[in-house]
């Protein structure tokens, strides 16, 4: 059992990696997808990388090419390949961001050459796959890490950040799970090297580094990265064959449901004649039936509640929010209706006089889909607000 148990630790990922790798050169649909290339490099220096780090393939490339543990640094520079591939392919998913195809390979490449270079410096003379154990504290190893993980963590860091937000904005329930998923298994793969290097800074000073966490680091980090990167960035692509788009589909559109809930909440406040049907609480309305007329329904009764806020919307607030936040793109539209908005519902409350204005531009998506994201960013702004969801007495209604 530990032998079939190891032997899936070891060779499992690699193997999953290619099957992936093939799965995408056959998928004619891959043609068609702006960010298919990219994906197809991702999967390829992600097969690369764990196959050079499996026992036999190390050993394999060691004899052939003479040079002891030079899998290590393989697996290495695929890596590296990764890295530029997921940048290109979220720059692709922006289009609001210019393509900067020269910033993404050119730091890459000065690390790739920094490397190999220390790489043959290093006296590493015995092909081992656990390179750790036997020359931590051997000279110019240190220096080849610590430039590894530098030239490494801006751009981990960098997708890492933009998976996250982008999961945020995408507009299916694959899309957005995918990438936080690429999201986690990226910072398990930072979190893996980051600990290495102080592995390896520690057996440099001489300075004993726990075994018993070292060990459940080594043989647990790559091997989730390995799994939550293949997984997010193939995830639309397996969902859809094996017919769980529809299923995924459900619990996203339940998810924005609820987190539509508070903004409309506080607008059926300010204005009850909005809802077609009063509020539920909160326990009741967990699991609404029809759910795809809700969900249409909520949005409709937003966008009812804003035009009855029209006379209370100033723009001044917009234009002081617009100028002081250090936002782009839709994420910036979103914060500012959701201050407008909170300002438009407190002043409503405090019985401010309506203002004599003309209509405020009216922000959001040009169909449902790109509504409802829409409105989904402006309730997480509206959340976060320190004027939102204040409670109004005598309603009756439980958030």
């Amino acid at each position: 059992m530990t032998d079939w148990t190891d032997w899936i630790r070891l060779y499992g990922p690699a193997v999953l990696a290619w099957a992936f790798v093939v799965g995408k050169l056959v998928d004619r649909r891959r043609r068609a997808a702006r960010n298919g290339s990219a994906i197809w490099f991702i999967l390829f220096g992600l097969a690369c990388s764990l196959t050079a780090m499996a026992p036999a393939p190390y050993r394999l490339i060691s004899e052939i090419s003479g040079v002891p543990n030079l899998g290590r640094l393989l697996s290495h520079l695929s890596i590296l390949l990764v890295a530029v591939a997921a940048q290109v392919m979220l720059t692709r998913l922006n289009e609001s961001l210019p393509p900067r195809p020269v910033m993404h390979i050119w730091w890459p490449t000065t690390v790739a050459v920094a490397i190999t270079a220390l790489f043959f410096l290093a006296d590493t003379p015995v092909d081992d796959v656990r390179f750790a154990g036997r020359y931590a504290g051997e000279p110019w190893v240190l220096e080849y890490w610590l430039v590894f993980v530098a030239g490494l963590a801006p751009a981990f860091v960098r997708t890492i950040v933009l998976c996250w937000r982008y999961g945020g904005l995408s507009g299916t329930a694959t899309g957005k799970l995918g990438l936080r998923v690429v999201a986690v298994g990226i910072a398990c793969s930072l979190l893996y090297h980051v600990h290495k290097a102080f592995y390896f800074a520690a057996a440099d000073i001489g300075i004993g580094y726990p075994k018993g966490f070292g060990g459940l680091l080594d043989r647990m980090l790559p091997l989730l990265a390995a799994v939550f990167v293949l997984i997010g960035v193939t995830l639309p692509t397996w969902a859809r064959a094996l017919g769980l788009s529809a299923l995924f589909g459900w619990f996203g559109r339940m998810r924005d449901y609820h987190r539509l809930r508070p903004l409309w909440l506080a607008l059926y406040r300010a204005t009850p004649h909005i809802a077609l049907v009063a509020p539920r609480p909160a326990l009741l309305d967990l699991l609404p039936t029809d759910l795809d007329l809700r969900l249409y329904r909520r949005v409709i009764e937003i966008r009812d509640g804003r035009l009855a806020l029209q006379p209370y919307l100033d723009p001044e607030v917009g234009a002081a929010a617009r100028a002081d936040a250090d936002l782009t793109g839709r994420e910036l539209d979103a914060l500012v209706e959701a201050k407008m908005l909170a300002a438009a519902m407190a002043a409503k409350r405090a019985g401010a006089p309506a203002r004599d204005s003309e209509l405020v531009t009216i922000a959001g998506g040009l169909d449902l889909q790109s509504d409802t994201a829409f409105l989904l960013d402006v309730a997480r702004a509206y959340r976060r607000s320190p004027t939102a969801a204040e409670p109004v007495r005598g309603q009756g209604v439980s958030a």
